[in-house]
């Protein structure tokens, strides 16, 4: 080869590889360009931020704290965090911990470690993934701060840029508190010390060298390196697994094992902590050999044994002073609530709280005290057809038993004969469905558990579009054929020919709910503090109804004292005042009301119709003293809002005017459209307990932010309703009520003495509804018992309620010392008769029925200044009990005490109706055995006013009332029939 063409080829070789050359660095300079393109758009789009306000940016869990300051429940989100303020709560050997194995050039790098990142690279490339992260401390805190977890080139960019940005802002030790506050350590936890306490119970500053570590181990997978797992206890070989603990979660029973993952990576953190010579020798092989299965110990986020009714509240109470009160919006003041780190003081008395659950946890013992021997449901009394399906008082189906409503794979049954098909449509007429205009409602169901309580289970509506349906003429339902056509698993037909409806097309509530249910307000009436609540029993889980703020029931007899007999004592009346409790008719002539013993008394005083109960005279009253009085004192004691119409959950209203509850069947009888809640009811019957001031009540005392700073002090207010002279004499006729009236179950002590009750029964139509309000001189309760469906009745009526009244009471009470209500000045006493409710004569005294008169307590300036004109002296035949004549045998005529009324009763123009002092009235006929032929009336009349116009003018001052204890004259307690 000539030297010519060698060099023409060495040329060539050059000039090819100066193309390759040039390609190589014009792609690099494309990738540089393309990649710095990329790098300057992703920063350029990135939001600018400010690291030095990274702290007021950090969520942090609000708590709901007792008055002391003791945890009762940490306010559950997706997050849980407790922020650390100072890095040196936070041991050093836990901080190097997570430097070891996360960051071990964190001191030293800006933000980013290109060393690590070169590092991580390559061995993605290795293992074709990605196996390990490059992400430094400071990039893990910009993404958590300010970026998510998407996993993009793009992510990375503004990771990376932003952790250099808080370099330039913030120290080391301020970044690594930001990080430890901030990262992901499973089950909830967010930050070392929600950590600690979810794992170990503990604050963060008492974690070993061991818990650090296995702390430390979690961030690369909080999933895979939690210390511990759930796993359903049916499913535990305790024999495989070590077990940390049982747990009920919303019903289902799980066991916490203890995860050997956790421990694997717990030890590399140690050996790596030992390399970066972070630990001695001594300290790695310690922490090697201490026990962490036996360190776990999962922390509570709200105290044990307490149900989520109260605090429910607690938090709406705070949303409501939040966008109320501080002028947040609703999504601001949820956001402070559940992010803010707010400290909520409550008014709960956890002692107190606990002791009504465990009350709860064995309620049908409690009430029946195991005496139970019914083969059907306790405290159930039902109708049933010939199917076992319950009926009410209409024998209309409301709940279905199980198999007669779904087959055993819960297919919604349709009988043959009750569907057919016409032109691809389904036709159903079937009474398991109730169609409504926008919704198909599928009956309930029930079943009975093993401990015979019955368990209502609900079914939803058909999820059917309105424009997949009609209604024909004949009311048959007719689900067109286009949604059948699309949806082909809707139906099946079984071998009997009967339709199944897909479960996938409606819901069922498979556990059920226990009935019948029951709620209970317990509060401190001089300070408007809610001391315990229970919303329900049996139900598990947060946010379920509470049906001690939220069911309105109808109260019955309970709104007597309240709607009747307060208002009555403060325009006129007084405990004497005597009512005439014989047959009352409504505006069409029909004799109503009926009296729950269906008897009438009689001439009644006030105080003894609201022992007894009794429904007409409370009518009568009420009539006397007229609706818009009652409605007037209803609203002073915060049961009606007449400024806020939403709230009033009183009345039914048509464009803002009352159409349904302004009634004697409502207001005297509690026979009510919506009804009132327990709550309600308890801060009612509050105001006559503190003499007579209405405090609305309050679930907490205070909001303090996250910096210490009271946000909101929680002031009660306040309104007079009654003079303190009225409140007593109710509360001392309420405590009648329970010495000797209906009430009687709920004592504390025999004849209500020590700690004395005052209080109030009631029972709905039906035996819907078992009320009993009371109080003693230390605190006030309402007890509520009744089915969510109140078709369904109860076995009886308030003597339930009372039971488990008196028991929640009585462990309240325990070791409290002897005390009576406080009475007011400006009282007297006198002696009084039953009968006419003025002061007694001798002839009261001699009543056939023995005394009628009794010591009463009257406001001064109330008190009667005259004798009893009811109580009448005559002579008797007794051979006819006629009024005697001159010609009647002396042997014969017997000098006797009747009553005689004002207005005589008239038994034939009452259906013959008799009440029960009609045998001690007057006699208005003379004898006419033993004499027709004298004028007899002259002589009877100069008798009569000769001997009748005896009066007693010793006036008594004695102050000891008699107290008889009359249980056996209780024939029954239910006392209403607000029909």
């Amino acid at each position: 080869m000539t030297e010519s063409k060698k060099k023409s080829k060495k040329k060539k070789k050059i000039s090819i590889l100066k193309f390759i050359l040039i390609v190589l660095l014009m792609v690099t300079f494309i990738i540089v360009g393309s990649v710095g393109g990329l790098v300057f758009a992703v920063i350029k789009n990135t939001p600018k931020i400010d690291p030095t306000k990274i702290d007021s940016m950090l969520s942090e869990n609000s708590v709901i704290l007792d008055k002391n300051g003791n945890l009762i429940e940490k306010i559950e989100t997706q997050e849980y965090r407790t922020i650390i303020e100072d890095l040196d709560e936070i041991p050093d050997y836990l901080e190097n911990a997570f430097i070891a194995i996360e960051d071990t050039r964190f001191r030293k790098h800006i933000g980013i470690d290109f060393k690590r990142i070169i590092g991580a690279l390559i061995e993605d490339i290795k293992a074709r993934k990605f196996v390990q992260g490059g992400s430094t401390i400071t990039q893990q805190l910009a993404r958590n701060i300010y970026l998510n977890r998407e996993k993009k080139i793009t992510r990375k960019i503004k990771e990376a840029y932003i952790a250099i940005q808080i370099e330039r802002h913030l120290t080391k030790d301020q970044i690594l508190k930001l990080y430890l506050n901030t990262v992901d350590l499973g089950k909830g936890a967010f930050g070392i010390q929600e950590a600690a306490q979810t794992y170990f119970s503990k604050n963060v500053n008492e974690l070993t060298l061991a818990e650090s570590a296995l702390l430390a181990g979690i961030p690369k997978s909080p999933t895979i390196y939690s210390p511990y797992i759930l796993l359903k206890s049916e499913n535990v070989d305790k024999d495989k697994y070590y077990v940390i603990g049982e747990y009920d979660i919303y019903g289902t029973k799980y066991t916490a094992v203890f995860n050997n993952k956790a421990l694997e990576r717990q030890r590399l953190v140690l050996k790596l902590m030992r390399e970066q010579n972070f630990i001695t020798e001594e300290e790695y092989q310690k922490a090697l050999n201490e026990d962490i299965k036996k360190a776990i110990k999962p922390g509570q986020k709200k105290i044990k044994g307490i149900s989520s009714y109260f605090t429910d509240y607690v938090k709406e109470q705070v949303l409501d002073t939040l966008v109320n009160k501080l002028g947040y919006t609703k999504e601001e003041a949820k956001r402070e609530l559940y992010t803010g780190g707010l400290k909520i003081y409550s008014t709960m008395d956890i002692n107190m709280q606990h002791k009504v659950e465990k009350i709860y946890d064995n309620f049908v013992n409690v009430i029946l005290g195991n005496t139970s021997k019914t083969s059907g449901p306790v405290l159930i009394s039902w109708s049933k057809d010939k199917y076992g399906n319950v009926l009410d008082s209409y024998k209309k189906i409301i709940l279905y038993k199980k198999e007669n409503l779904l087959d055993s794979n819960y297919n919604l049954i349709i009988e043959n004969g009750t569907y057919n098909f016409s032109n691809g449509n389904l036709l159903i007429k079937n009474k398991k469905l109730n169609i409504y205009p926008k919704t198909i409602d599928i009956t309930d169901y029930y079943t009975i558990d093993n401990n015979k309580n019955l368990v209502t289970h609900t079914v939803s509506s058909l999820n059917i579009s309105k424009d997949n349906y009609y209604i024909d003429k004949s009311k048959r339902l007719v689900i067109k054929s286009n949604f059948l056509n699309k949806n082909k698993d809707f139906y099946k037909v079984d071998g009997n020919k009967n339709l199944l409806i897909n479960p996938k097309y409606f819901y069922i509530n498979k556990t059920g709910v226990v009935q019948p249910q029951s709620a209970v307000v317990i509060m401190d009436y001089r300070t408007g503090e809610i001391k315990a609540l229970v919303g329900g029993r049996n139900v598990k889980g947060n946010k379920v109804l509470n049906r001690a703020v939220h069911s309105q029931r109808q109260p019955g007899s309970a709104i007597k004292p309240i709607a009747v007999y307060l208002p009555a004592l403060d325009n006129g009346y007084t405990a004497a005042t005597v009512i005439d409790d014989i047959p009352h008719y409504d505006s069409k002539g029909r004799l109503w009301p009926k009296n729950w013993n269906r008897k009438f008394l009689g001439l009644t005083t006030l105080r003894e119709a609201v022992e007894q109960s009794m429904n007409v005279i409370a009518v009568k009253v009420l009539e006397d003293i007229g609706i818009d009085t009652s409605i007037e004192y209803l609203t002073r004691l915060g049961i009606i809002n007449e400024n806020d119409p939403s709230k009033d959950n009183f009345v039914s209203r048509s464009e803002n005017r009352r159409v349904n509850d302004e009634n004697l069947a409502a207001l005297a009888l509690g026979g009510l459209s919506k009804g009132f809640t327990p709550l309600d009811m308890t801060k009612a019957y509050a105001a006559i307990a503190n003499q007579g001031i209405y405090i609305e009540p309050i679930t907490f005392t205070k909001i303090v932010d996250r910096d210490g700073n009271v946000l909101y002090e929680n002031k009660t207010l306040k309104n007079r309703v009654v003079t303190p002279q009225v409140a007593y004499l109710m509360t001392d006729i309420l405590k009648g009520v329970v010495t000797r009236g209906t009430g009687w179950r709920a004592q504390l002590y025999q004849y209500n003495t020590t700690i004395p009750v005052a209080g109030k029964t009631g029972t709905t139509q039906n035996k819907a509804d078992a009320w009993f309000i009371g109080y003693t001189p230390y605190y006030i309760g309402g007890v509520w018992i009744g089915n969510d469906n109140p078709g369904i009745k109860l076995s009886q009526g308030s003597k339930l309620a009372s039971i488990l009244w008196k028991n929640i009471m009585k462990e309240i009470h325990t070791g409290f010392k002897p005390k009576n209500f406080v009475k007011p000045q400006g009282l007297v006493v006198r002696e009084i008769c039953t009968e006419s409710g003025k002061l007694a004569t001798d002839l009261c005294k001699r009543d056939p029925r023995g005394s009628t008169v009794r010591s009463e307590i009257f406001i001064k300036g109330t008190e009667p200044t005259e004798f009893c004109d009811v109580h009448v002296e005559a002579l008797i035949d007794t051979s006819t009990n006629k009024l005697a004549n001159k010609f009647c045998p002396p042997e014969l005529v017997e000098k006797r005490v009747f009553i005689k009324r004002k207005t005589p009763y008239i038994p034939e123009e009452n259906n013959g109706y008799i009440p029960a002092d009609y045998q001690y009235t007057l006699p208005t006929e003379v004898c006419d055995v033993h004499s027709q032929k004298n004028n007899f009336n002259d002589w009877l009349n100069e008798w009569f006013f000769n001997n009748t116009e005896q009066k007693d003018k010793n006036k008594h001052e004695d102050n000891q009332e008699n107290i008889q204890p009359q249980e056996n004259n209780i024939e029954d307690d239910d006392d209403n029939d607000n029909e």
